[in-house]
C-alpha cells in the first residue's frame, strides 16, 4: 500500500523478535555482572580491563543490541520491504558508544568502595537508567526514513522503569558482592531483573512512539539496513555467550580442582590486611599451590605432623627464605631430571619412599616440592619469595567432610593430635586424605592496594569462612578457630624481654616418641615465665639463689615466707625475697597443676637471647628455671594458658628468632645438602674434562680453584693423586664464616640424648620412664655448629637428674 510522505505509517510487532531481544539483553546483563563479579578493586589494569569489558557487555549487548533486535520486531506497512526502518551510520555509531561510557561510569561509582552506600547506589542507578534511555532515543534519532513522534507520558514512564530497575538490580548485585553471598543464581536473577529494566524501558517507549514517513528506502542509498544491524547484534551476542561458556568452564574446573586439592598436600597463603581481612581470589578462595598428592610415609608411625623432621626443616626455611631462594631453579631441574622425583611430583600415579638405588630419599624431594610451591605462590601474588610469608605451626587435615575409603583412622595416642590423656579411652580420629599448610603474612596499605589491583580481594573472615570450609571439605567449626589464631600468629618469633625471669621447664614423656614441653598457648616457642622487676642479677643475689639449688618449689616458697628469715634479713634481701615469692606464686597460678610443686630449682642463671625489632639490638635475658618431669599420664592440655607441645618443634623454634646467627648456618647446610644431591645425580653423565678445571655444581659448570677439598670433583676418571685438591666452589660457599677448628681438630662431635619410654607393670605402680644416652658420634668434616641454647642446657640437667634418681 502506497503511503504519502509525512503521513503516519501503521506498524505491528513480531513476537519472535520481542522474545529474542529480551534474551539478548539477559545475555549481555549476565556477562556484564560476571565480569563485575571478578573485579577486586577500583585500581589496577586487571580491574580496569574488567570494568571496560563489563561496560561493553552492558552497553553494546544488553542495551544497544537489544534495541536494534527490538526494532527489528517492528513491521512497517504490513512488512513492505521498502517501508522498513533504516538507520543513519553516524547516529548508530554514537548510540553504540554512549551507553558504554555512561554505564562504565555508573559501574565505577558502584565499586569505588568495598561497601555499598546509599549515595553511590542512587547515583550509579540513575546513570545506568540514563544510559538506557539515552541510547534508546539517540538510536531512534538515527532512523533515516522516519520521523519518530513520542508521547511524553510514555517517555516519562520508560525513564522511571529504567532507573528503578537498574538501581534495584545493580544495588542488590553489589550488596551480595560485598557480602560474598552473590552465588551464580543470584547473579543470574539480578541479570534477569536488569534485562527487564532495559527491555521494559524500550517497549514502553516504543508503544508510545508513532512513525511519520519521510522517505522510501532506496537500495542504492548509503546507510545501515535492518539486516546489517541484526548481523552485528548477533555477533556481539554470540561473543557474550562464548564468554559465559568460558566462565562456566573455568568455574567448573575450579570446583573440581578444589575438590582434588582437598585430597592432596597443598600450600596456601593467608594474607591479612591492617583491618584483619583475609586475602582471597575473586571466587572467595585462598591462593594456593599443590605440593604433592600425599606425603609418602615410611611406616604407620611416620605421620607428617609438626614434629616431623621435614616439617621442622620447611618451617626454618620459611623463616629465612634466603637460604633456598637461589636453589629453586636447580630444584626444578632436579625434579625434571630425576625419575624418582618424577614419581613423587604432583600428578604422579605412584609414589615410593626410596629410590631403587637407594641414593635418594623422599624427604629431600618433598622439601624441593615445598620450595617450588612457595616460589609459584609468590609468583602468583607478584611478590618476591622473601615476602610470601612464614609457615603456620599447624597442619590442617582436609577432606574430612567427604566420606572416603582412603580416609585414615588413628587413635589419638598414636597421632599426638587431640587430647593425649591416656587415662581416657583412646578416641578414634578420622584424618582427611589431604593436608593444608599455610604461609601467613600481613600486608600494609601499599601492599594491600597492589594485591587488589592484581586481582585479589580482602574479605572479613565471617563472610568467606563457609565458602572456604566447603572448598577444603572441612567444617566451619574446625576452620574458624584456626583462622582466628592465624590472624594473631606472630610473623617474628617472640623472645623474652631483657631482664630476669622465673621459668618452668616441664617435660611430659611420651610412649616411644620422646617427650613434650610445657609452653604458653600464645607463645609456643617460650617457656612459661614470670618477669621479675630486676634488670639484672647481682653477685650477692646469685650467691643467695645458689643456696636453693635443687630445692623444690614448695620448699622455696615455705622458706621465703618464714617470718624468722625475713626478720633477720637486710632491707634489700627482704625486697628480693618478696620478689622471688611473688614471682613463684604467679608462675604457680599460671601453670595451676600439682606437678609444679615438685619442680626443682636450677640455681645457675641461664642466658636466653633477646631481640628488639624496633631498635635492631640483641640482648640477653637471665633465666632462673625450675625443672620437672611430669607424669606420663599428665594431660596434654592443662588450662587455657599453657599446654604441652612437641619438643622437636619447640627446639626448632629456638633457632629462628629474628636476626638469629643460626639462620646463616642453616643456609649453609641447605646448600650443602642440595648441591651434593644434584651432583650425585649428574656425575655419571659428565663428559671427560678438557683443559681447565671445572666441576659440576648445582647450577651447571663452575670453575674450581686449589684450596679446600670438594665432595665431588670429576674429570672423566677418578684422580689417583692425593695432592690434586681443589677448592670448594659449591653454591653454599661464602654464606657464613668458616668456624675455627675446635679441640677435636675440625671434627664435629655431638652427643644425642633421647628418652626411651617403656611401660613396666609392677602391681599398682606407675610405668617407669627410662632415659638412655645413644652415645657420641662424629662427622669427619668441618661443619658450622649451631650454638647451644639454654633449652639444651635444661634438657641435659633434667635428664642427668632423672638418671641419678634411677641409679
Amino acid at each position: 500500500m502506497d503511503v504519502p510522505v509525512d503521513d503516519f505509517v501503521f506498524h505491528s510487532y513480531d513476537p519472535g523478535f520481542i522474545v529474542l531481544s529480551y534474551i539478548v539483553s539477559v545475555v549481555g546483563c549476565w556477562t556484564s555482572l560476571e565480569l563485575l563479579h571478578k573485579r577486586t578493586s577500583s585500581k589496577g589494569l586487571y580491574n580496569w580491563y574488567l570494568l571496560l569489558g563489563a561496560a561493553t557487555a552492558m552497553g553494546a549487548v544488553a542495551i544497544w543490541s537489544m534495541h536494534f533486535i527490538g526494532n527489528r520486531a517492528i513491521n512497517m506497512d504490513e512488512g513492505q520491504p521498502d517501508m522498513q526502518i533504516g538507520y543513519n551510520a553516524g547516529f548508530t555509531a554514537g548510540s553504540f558508544f554512549l551507553p558504554i561510557c555512561v554505564v562504565g561510569l555508573a559501574f565505577y561509582l558502584f565499586t569505588i568502595t568495598d561497601q555499598v552506600n546509599f549515595t553511590g547506589t542512587i547515583t550509579g542507578g540513575c546513570l545506568a537508567g540514563f544510559a538506557i534511555c539515552g541510547m534508546h532515543y539517540l538510536g531512534q534519532g538515527g532512523i533515516s526514513n522516519y520521523h519518530a513522534v513520542y508521547d511524553w507520558r510514555f517517555v516519562l514512564g520508560s525513564g522511571i522503569i529504567a532507573v528503578v530497575a537498574a538501581t534495584l538490580a545493580l544495588g542488590i548485585f553489589f550488596y551480595f558482592k560485598s557480602g560474598w553471598t552473590n552465588t551464580w543464581w543470584k547473579r543470574s536473577a539480578c541479570a534477569l531483573l536488569l534485562a527487564v529494566g532495559v527491555s521494559g524501558m524500550h517497549w514502553v517507549a516504543t508503544v508510545g512512539t508513532s512513525y511519520r514517513l519521510e522517505s522510501v528506502i532506496d537500495g542504492n542509498r548509503n546507510g545501515l539496513s535492518r539486516r546489517t544491524t541484526v548481523v552485528v547484534v548477533l555477533c556481539l551476542a554470540i561473543g557474550c555467550c562464548i564468554t559465559l561458556i568460558i566462565f562456566a568452564i573455568i568455574g567448573q574446573r575450579s570446583r573440581h580442582r578444589m575438590a582434588d586439592r582437598a585430597q592432596q598436600v597443598v600450600l596456601a597463603c593467608a594474607t591479612w590486611d591492617q583491618d584483619g581481612r583475609l586475602l582471597v581470589t575473586p571466587e572467595g578462595l585462598l591462593p594456593c599451590r599443590k605440593i604433592t598428592n600425599s606425603y609418602v610415609e615410611r611406616s604407620f608411625d611416620d605421620i607428617f605432623s609438626t614434629e616431623h623432621p621435614v616439617f621442622c626443616w620447611i618451617y626454618r626455611a620459611s623463616r629465612y627464605w634466603q637460604s633456598v631462594a637461589d636453589l629453586i631453579p636447580g630444584m626444578r631441574i632436579h625434579l625434571r631430571s630425576s625419575s624418582f622425583a618424577k614419581r613423587s611430583r604432583p600428578g604422579s600415579a605412584t609414589q615410593t619412599r626410596d629410590s631403587p638405588d637407594g641414593t635418594e630419599d623422599y624427604s629431600q624431594v618433598f622439601k624441593e616440592l615445598f620450595c617450588i610451591a612457595a616460589s609459584d605462590l609468590a609468583t602468583m601474588l607478584q611478590e618476591p619469595l622473601e615476602n610470601v610469608g612464614v609457615l603456620y605451626d599447624e597442619i590442617v587435615s582436609t577432606g574430612t567432610t567427604k566420606k572416603s575409603r582412603g580416609a585414615r583412622i588413628f587413635s589419638s595416642s598414636q597421632t599426638g593430635i587431640g587430647n593425649n590423656d591416656i587415662e581416657r579411652a583412646p578416641s578414634r580420629i578420622i584424618f582427611g586424605r589431604g593436608q593444608l599448610l599455610f604461609l601467613v603474612r600481613r600486608a600494609d596499605k601499599l601492599e594491600t592496594a597492589q594485591l587488589q589491583a592484581s586481582g585479589f580481594r580482602f574479605a572479613p573472615v565471617p563472610q568467606v569462612v563457609e565458602h572456604l570450609a566447603r572448598s577444603m571439605q572441612v567444617t566451619v567449626k574446625e576452620l574458624q578457630p584456626r583462622l582466628d589464631r592465624m590472624k594473631e600468629f606472630p610473623l617474628h618469633i617472640r623472645t623474652l624481654d631483657p631482664g630476669v625471669h622465673l621459668a618452668c621447664f616441664a617435660l611430659r614423656p611420651l610412649y616411644q616418641r620422646g617427650f613434650d614441653v610445657l609452653v604458653p598457648k600464645d607463645a609456643k616457642n617460650l617457656l612459661p615465665t614470670v618477669a621479675l622487676p630486676i634488670p639484672a642479677l647481682d653477685m650477692w643475689q646469685i650467691d643467695f639463689i645458689t643456696r636453693f639449688d635443687d630445692w623444690e618449689v614448695g620448699k622455696c616458697l615455705q622458706w621465703l615466707s618464714k617470718q624468722s628469715i625475713l626478720e633477720s634479713a637486710t632491707a634489700r634481701e627482704r625486697v628480693f625475697f618478696g620478689q622471688l615469692y611473688n614471682g613463684l606464686f604467679a608462675l604457680g597460678q599460671q601453670i595451676n597443676d600439682e606437678f609444679f610443686q615438685s619442680a626443682r630449682l636450677t640455681a645457675r642463671p641461664l642466658r636466653a637471647p633477646c631481640y628488639n625489632p624496633e631498635t635492631g639490638m640483641h640482648g640477653q635475658a637471665e633465666i632462673i628455671a625450675f625443672r620437672v618431669i611430669a607424669d606420663v599420664h599428665q594431660s596434654r592440655l592443662l588450662n587455657d594458658r599453657v599446654e604441652f607441645t612437641s619438643s622437636r618443634f619447640f627446639l626448632c623454634q629456638q633457632h629462628v628468632y629474628q636476626k638469629s646467627p643460626d639462620h646463616q648456618i642453616f643456609a649453609r647446610r641447605v646448600h650443602r645438602e642440595f648441591a651434593s644431591l644434584l651432583e650425585r645425580k649428574e656425575r655419571p653423565t659428565l663428559p671427560r674434562a678438557s683443559s681447565g678445571n671445572y666441576r659440576r655444581g648445582f647450577f651447571g659448570r663452575m670453575p674450581s680453584s686449589p684450596g679446600i677439598p670438594t665432595a665431588s670433583t670429576y674429570s672423566g676418571q677418578r684422580d689417583q693423586s692425593p695432592s690434586t685438591i681443589k677448592e670448594d666452589s659449591s653454591s653454599e660457599k661464602g654464606l657464613v664464616d668458616e668456624p675455627t677448628s675446635g679441640p677435636f681438630g675440625g671434627i664435629h662431635v655431638s652427643n644425642e640424648v633421647t628418652i626411651d619410654v617403656s611401660e613396666v607393670r609392677r602391681g599398682d605402680r606407675s610405668p617407669n620412664v627410662e632415659m638412655s644416652n645413644l652415645g657420641v658420634f662424629s662427622e669427619a668434616a668441618v661443619a658450622p655448629v649451631e650454638r647451644e641454647t639454654f633449652i639444651d642446657e635444661l634438657i641435659s640437667l633434667t635428664i642427668a637428674e632423672r638418671r641419678q634418681q634411677r641409679a
